[in-house]
């Protein structure tokens, strides 16, 4: 498969070159966004008309919503752009859910046969449907200018490094990159190829490891595994999750930036998060922020009625859950986290103002305990969405809580991938502290970069595994 297999690195490789080599910023432009066309195709060929469909309507939308003086017209075109992009999104997404769910409450009436069909999901649908919209929102608020040129729209959509799972990239932060073709700066490629390399080494010799070693093995069957070995396995998967979806992003930071463009980064130590707000504020960074401007400040953010506010917490977080994943395991996952943001902002509320509540939480007693609270209540969370059936969920837990009967035990070399998982969040502490540190650090990440490459050439379990957000 392109986007994961050795044919992406000859198809970067010909596409690097062949966008270098070219002069003019139309011909690099229309170069770019064939390759990212063809990108798209290779991994969704029979899907290329709804990435071309939405990037045209969209365009014509944004120009429309520009020239127009009516308020209420222009109103009247930005749902266009919000239902041509979410209906498209809901159609592919949810359907499967829908019926499926149909099905099981017609079946508590009569018996209906099950489906015999599915519907492939289009590759990024969930990102680019998003670029869309905030793209035709900006317009709508007069925060950006509609832009006259449908190759430079094109790939604003298209552009292939973050194509396929983010970061989600705003108009109002790419398309002004594109005035001039962007030359990639000494520092650019070298951020780059430390980025790439990184990112590498946390998908295939981190990611892949742990799930092939001990993950899935472990969640397929909670009951023969020790407490002790479950435990490690909700840790593992936190570790995994984090490095398969911060891998992808690494490495869709570091190629663009091979073509001189800067994307947003993604994350930022989700780990060290000392409150389950702390963690949005630096988990899938790109997502949080989208839904912070696009429907939770809309909505009415943290204005109006008590009621209204927790309504609007909640909502945001069901649909991030839903976002992920058209399961019920997912929209639990959003209850979870909708309920967790309401328990911490009632907590907030209730401490602020007193002097003795605000001495305790800028102790370090009280950061230790806060983040371990924390990052307790972040696996916990995992289960839900790592788990197998509602049942095998339940017994993940039993284990994880230590009344689980399994004798199996945690092979030595999980710990060792676990803490190389997690090394990252130390070193950029030290990196944060020790700013002198600055005059070594080129040369270290330099031997970094090398040593992640190596690990890779002889680490890499050679088993093709798909990105995890690639799915969503």
């Amino acid at each position: 498969m392109l986007v994961g297999g050795k044919g992406f690195f000859i198809f970067l490789a010909v596409v690097l070159l062949g966008y270098h080599l070219l002069r003019g910023r139309r011909a690099k432009y229309t170069f770019l966004l064939a390759a990212s066309w063809v990108f798209y195709a290779a991994i969704s060929p029979y899907y290329l008309w709804v990435i071309w469909l939405l990037t045209g309507i969209d365009y014509y939308v944004g120009r429309k919503i520009e020239g127009e003086t009516d308020e209420h017209k222009r109103k009247r075109w930005l749902v266009v752009s919000i239902v041509s992009n979410l209906g498209l999104l809901v159609a592919f997404k949810y359907t499967v859910f829908f019926w499926d769910t149909g099905v099981a409450v017609a079946n508590l009436f009569a018996d209906v046969p099950p489906r015999a069909w599915d519907i492939l999901l289009p590759l990024g649908i969930s990102f680019h449907t998003f670029q869309g919209i905030s793209y035709t929102v900006d317009i709508y608020r007069r925060q950006i200018k509609a832009v006259d040129s449908k190759l430079d729209y094109a790939l604003f959509v298209a552009f292939f490094p973050q194509m396929a799972a983010g970061p989600i990239v705003r108009a109002i932060e790419f398309l002004p990159q594109m005035a001039m073709p962007p030359v990639p700066t000494a520092q650019q490629i070298q951020d780059g190829t430390f980025l790439f390399a990184r990112g590498l080494f946390k998908k295939l010799v981190i990611a892949d490891q742990l799930d092939l070693l001990f993950v899935s093995a472990v969640f397929n069957d909670p009951s023969a595994y020790s407490a002790v070995a479950c435990r490690w396995a909700v840790l593992a998967w936190a570790v995994q999750i984090y490095c398969d979806f911060s891998g992808y992003s690494d490495i869709a930071v570091g190629v663009a930036k091979w073509f001189g463009f800067e994307l947003p980064l993604n994350f930022h130590l989700p780990y060290l998060a000392t409150s389950i707000a702390d963690f949005w504020r630096r988990w899938h960074l790109s997502l949080s922020s989208w839904l912070r401007d696009y429907l939770y400040f809309p909505l009415g953010g943290s204005r109006g009625s008590t009621v209204r506010i927790y309504f609007n917490l909640m909502l945001v977080f069901v649909l991030c859950g839903l976002w992920h994943g058209a399961t019920w395991a997912w929209l639990a996952y959003g209850v979870y986290n909708g309920l967790l943001m309401s328990l911490h902002r009632v907590f907030d509320q209730a401490m602020k103002g007193r002097a003795w509540a605000q001495r305790i939480r800028v102790s370090q007693p009280w950061a230790v305990f806060a983040w371990l609270a924390t990052f307790g209540q972040l696996l916990l969370g995992l289960i839900l969405v790592r788990m197998t059936g509602w049942s095998n969920g339940a017994a993940m837990l039993e284990g994880v809580l230590g009344l689980g009967e399994g004798a199996k035990l945690v092979p030595a070399t999980v710990p060792l991938l676990v803490l190389l998982g997690l090394a990252g969040h130390g070193w950029e502490i030290v990196r944060e502290r020790l700013p002198r540190l600055a005059w070594s650090w080129d040369p270290l990440r330099a031997v970094n970069a090398a040593a992640c490459l190596a690990s890779v050439a002889i680490f890499s379990p050679g088993v093709s595994k798909t990105f995890i957000y690639i799915q969503f």
